[in-house]
Order: structure tokens, then sequence, then C-alpha cells
């Protein structure tokens, strides 16, 4: 547009009907008269641009340059040209070219300018492509709505973990996926950084991420992050680059599925091939072996028969010890990776207890006190004699090697009865007569992590060079196969229990079972609380309880349990309490409950008792192994209800 100047305006038809911008306004630049023009162009109502300033309009790049021009007109009073990018009310900006001139009153100005056609800032030519792209697909408001819920709807029900993070990965998405598989909600960390990278992946994580703002895409890689409670957990993640209104990378978006229980598994299967692998393997070589072997040991009996030397005696009872231990080893080997069956017969345990007594007594450290505990009426099993005699050895020898100071080793048996509420509770595969063995140690105990270890192949917790790792996964395979299951108890400090349970054969004993069975004990409605942490075990015995005429209330720990009993003290005739519990724990329980009632009566069940319950002997006090039979639960409470 040419340089035009501008008189004074004596037309308001003229000055308002004018497709040109034009503008009275003072020195100071604020609007001080506006045609329709200006709020066509820019958005505004009249009312907002009168008093609004001129310069104020224009973008900052722009602002400097025509505050000089101004200030040149307030000093020479002559026409001159501005080009500026004014801001709409909608956010863009437009390309406006001004003739300014201060032939208007003194200390005003006037201003008359025209659109640069075509031109467009790019946040408004951004816009217009999203609106466009929206009118090519067809989309309505309401459509754009739908895709929003419905997208929303799929990040929310996606058992996947969606993460949408920023540049500075700063958290703009977080699914329920996401919150359940790393523990922190997305109230947490919505627009903070998560630290779930460990530092000895920070540097994989970080040329992960770096790959991904630099616009590549990557599918299915196998990471370790960690959980809010420090455990780590495997995850396959994929991630793509995401995109601002200008076509700008301004973050990435990451889908991340739970795979720890896939790799585990895996572990197993490949754990499971090695046995495999290890069991033909020992098949193959078991012959030869034994073959090598057999002629050594009938030549020390030959060599024996032709000699009387004292010193040459001790070397072959050497010689033949390894022999046995060679044959021994290739008998577990074979035990454990291919399930070997030996003979089974039925055998008289009390008899093979008593040898195995004999043997321990003599070969166990003086430091070890050996007691043991056999019941005069052991029922008979059917069983492999030797891998019977190897599952007690094994133990007693793991229970040894637990004392390295001294300690007491008690070995036990007993004739029990499984019925439903203990096998549901022990987890057992079988109801009816057992044969209960029990070999206790005052040992280290075993920590709980690794509890859940301890009868795999190879795993041990000895130094190298002193265990194969392979007798407790001999006992559990022997035990297994002849149809028994194991109980594990132990606290570090406190010592270990296991309890073997081998399925007892059918005879007499069926009888006594029915016997006893009809002379149960029942209540008289008396209350009776059972405090612990495990609610299958709780159900267990409130229903066996209350089946036979008690009534029963719960607590889920020890502190619940102070708070349920003083609430019912005066009714509360009984406290059936496990030891080990999160909160507070038996022990702790107890002495708050005396505070409450000194003449409290307390059942403690646990499968390695303390002696904090039980020091100091009481009628008021009594131990029940756990788990449990409901015969056994029975006569225990009523033995000390009745109690003076």
């Amino acid at each position: 547009m040419s340089e035009v100047r501008v008189k004074r305006i004596n037309s308001d038809v003229f000055f308002k009907k004018s497709s040109d911008l034009i503008g009275l306004a003072g020195f100071d630049g604020l609007f001080i008269e506006v045609n329709a023009a200006w709020t066509e162009v820019l958005g505004f109502s009249e009312e907002e641009l009168l008093n609004a300033s001129f310069l104020g309009l224009m973008h900052a790049d722009d602002r400097d340059e025509a505050r000089a021009t101004i200030d040149r007109l307030m000093r020479e009073s002559k026409c001159a040209t501005v080009v500026g990018k004014f801001k709409t009310k909608a956010g863009y900006h437009r390309l406006l070219h001004f003739s300014v001139t201060s032939d208007a009153e003194p200390g005003q100005i006037y201003v008359c300018g025209r659109e640069m056609p075509g031109w467009r800032s790019p946040e408004e030519r951004a816009g217009i492509k999203a609106v466009e792209r929206l009118r090519l697909g067809g989309a309505t408001a309401e459509a754009l709505r739908h895709t929003v819920e419905t997208l929303n709807s799929i990040i929310v029900a996606c058992p996947h973990a969606i993460i949408a993070v920023d540049r500075d990965r700063n958290v703009r998405i977080w699914n329920p996926a996401a919150a359940q598989i790393f523990g922190w909600s997305d109230e947490e960390v919505v627009g903070h950084r998560v630290p779930f990278v460990a530092e000895a992946q920070r540097q994989q994580s970080d040329a992960f991420n770096d790959r991904v703002l630099q616009g590549e895409s990557l599918k299915n890689f196998e990471v370790q992050r960690k959980r809010r409670d420090g455990k780590l957990v495997d995850l396959l993640v994929s991630a793509a680059p995401s995109y601002d209104a200008n076509g700008v990378i301004d973050g990435f978006v990451t889908v991340a599925s739970d795979i720890t229980e896939h790799k585990s598994l895996e572990q197993q299967f490949l754990r499971t091939q090695r046995l495999e692998s290890l069991g033909t393997l020992a098949s193959g070589i078991a012959h030869d072996l034994n073959n090598v072997l057999a002629p050594i040991s009938m030549s020390l009996d030959l060599i024996r028969v032709k000699t009387s030397d004292p010193s040459l005696e001790r070397t072959l009872d050497t010689l033949g010890s390894c022999v046995m231990r060679g044959s021994g080893l290739i008998r577990q080997i074979l035990t454990f990776a291919r399930g070997v069956q030996g003979e089974r017969t039925p055998i008289e345990t009390r008899y093979v207890l008593q040898d195995i007594k004999k043997v321990v007594s003599e070969t166990m450290p003086r430091s070890i006190e050996v007691k043991t505990d056999f019941a005069k009426n052991l029922w008979s099993i059917s069983a492999d004699m030797t891998q019977f005699h190897q599952v007690l050895m094994n133990l007693v020898v793991n229970a040894r090697d637990a004392m390295s100071e001294g300690g007491s080793l008690q070995i036990s048996a007993s004739n029990v009865v499984l019925d439903e509420a203990f096998v549901r509770m022990a987890d057992g595969h079988s109801k009816g007569p057992h044969i209960l063995l029990e070999v206790k140690d005052s040992g280290s105990g075993i920590p709980a992590e690794i509890q859940s270890k301890i009868f795999e192949p190879f795993f041990t917790t000895k130094e190298l060079g002193k265990g194969t790792g392979l007798g407790l996964s001999t006992v559990a395979a022997i035990v297994k196969s002849h149809g028994g299951f194991i109980n594990l108890y132990s606290e570090p400090g406190r010592g270990t229990s296991f309890k073997v349970y081998f399925p007892a054969l059918p005879g007499p004993e069926e009888q006594q079972r029915s016997e006893s069975r009809a002379t149960l004990p029942t209540g008289n409605g008396e209350l009776i609380l059972i405090v612990d942490d495990e609610s299958a075990v709780r159900d267990i015995a409130a229903l066996t309880l209350e089946t036979h005429g008690y009534r029963v209330v719960q607590a889920q720990d020890g502190a619940d349990g102070v708070a349920v009993y003083a609430q019912n003290a005066k009714d509360i005739r009984l406290v059936i309490s496990d030891h080990d519990m999160p909160v507070m724990n038996g022990a702790a329980m107890v002495r708050s409950l005396e505070r409450i009632n000194p003449g409290v009566r307390v059942l403690c069940a646990s499968g390695l008792i303390g002696e904090s319950l039980v020091a100091v002997p009481s009628p008021l006090r009594k131990v029940l192994p756990k788990p449990y039979t409901a015969e056994q639960l029975l006569h225990a409470v009523r033995e000390l209800i009745v109690a003076a």
C-alpha cells in the first residue's frame, strides 16, 4: 500500500464502514477510537480495544521499532510506516501494514492500515492443519469428544503399563496398570520423574530414551525396572515419540508388559531341561560306575581274608567307605533327577528309627546334644528302606551343619491322622493316617527369603566344597515319590524344624481313628479369640471350634488381638495365638493381655515354638504344634479351659 497522508476525518460513516483498520491513539499508545475493521481482524470487541495499548497488542519482536517510530512522530510531526505482528484474541498473530501520522489533535496520532494477505503465524497454521484433518476425517466436536473418551477408556482398561513423559521425563500419563506394576499412584507421579531406574540400568535407560527422543520407535525390548518396594520387575517395553502442534518431538509414550512371572517360568523350564539332561547322563553312566565300584568292593573283601595287618585293615575300611559314598552319590543323582523308584516293602518304622538313633548318637560331635522321642506303637509304612534311611540321615546331617558351635538335635516320630482341616492348613496331599517324623535343631535358622529355594537341586548356603546342594532336594524327591510331604519351620537365630509326613499302611489304626472321632471333646458356648495373620488358618480353626460348640472371634495380628480382647475381656475364656505375626508378635501380645487380665489362658500355635510364650511353666499356657488336626486342637482347647 502506497503512503497516504491522512487528513482529519470528518465523516463518521467513512470512519466506521471502511474496510481499512482506522484508529485514533495518543502518543502514549492507548487507543482513543477504533473502527469495526479492528474488531473483525483482531477479534476483540470495541470496548476491549478502547484504552488498550496499541503497542501492547504488537508482538514483542516488533514493539521496539514501533515505539521508535511514534517517538519520531512526536518530534518531527511526519507520516511514517509501521509493519508488525498484532496478537488476536484467539492467541494467533496477524501481520499488519500501517501508515501513522501525527496530523490530528495535539498529542494524538492516526493509524490506517491493512492486513498483509496470505500471512499466518506458525501457531495458526498448525491450528488450521488440525482443523483440516478433523474436517477431512469427517470429525465433529461430538465425534472428537467420543474419540477422546474411547482413548481414555483404552488407557484405563489396558493390562499393560502406559506411560507418557515429556522431554525431561516428567510423567504426563500413568495408567492404573502402571500403578499396579510399579506401586506408585498417578497422583504421586504425574508431573514428576519416577525413580524406577536402578543405578545398574541407568546408562541403558538413558540410551533407550535418547533414541526415542531422536524420532526412533523401539519395540519389544527386555528391561528391568525398580518397584516402589525396591524389588526389580522384568518388563517387555515398546516406545514411540510424541509430537507437539508444530510437529516437534516433545516426549514419548511407553507401553510396558510385566513378564516377571514369564521369566521365572522360563528359568524353571530351563532348569527342568538341565535336570532331564543330567538324568539322561546319570542313567547312562550309572551302570559303568557301578561296574567300576563293584570289583573294588569285592577285592576289599578278598584282601581282608588274606591279611591280618591292623594298619592295612584301617586302610581297607577307608576304601570301603569311599566305595559306599560313591554308590550313594549315584543313587542321590538318580533319585532327584529321574525319580528312581526303589523297591517298596512294608517296614516297621520303629526298628529303622532305633538303628538311626544308634548311628546318630555315635557320630554326632559331643557339642551337640541328641534327644529322641519315638512313639511305642508307630504304624508301618510302605517304603524303600534305603531311601527312608537316606531321608532321615540327610536331615540329621543338615541339622548338624547348622550347629557349628554346638546345640541340641531332637528327632521324634509319632502317629497322626490328618483331617480336612489339617490338609487345608498345611497344603498336604492326602488325609488319613500318617507317620510324622520331625528333625529339629537349635542352629542358626534359615532366612525367610531363601526358604522357598532350599529344596532346589544344587542350591546351598554352604561354602564352596562343603556342600553339593543335593541333600534336601533328594529328601524332597524321595518323600514326594512316597506320597508324603514336608513342612519347614525356621527362624534366624532360633533353629529349624523339618516335619516329614509318610502315609501309613491301613490296619488296626483305622478303628482307633473312628473311636477317637466319636469321643472328640465339645464346648458349651465358651468364647475363644483366634489371633493369626493367615486368614485360612483362622477360618479353618474357627469352623472347627464352632462346629464343636464354641463361639469364636478373630484378629489378624497381635495389635488387633489386644484390641479385640480389651473389648471382650469378660467373655473370652481362651486365646489361640500364632507366634510369628506382623505389627506385634505373639509374645508381645501375651504380655499386653496379661496387663488386662493376669489370668488369661493362651494356646500358642506355631510351627517352631519359641520359649517366650512358655518360658514359665503354667497351667494357663499350652503349646500346639502347627499345623494341627481338629482332634489336636479340640483336646488342647478343652485341657486349657478346664485347667485349674
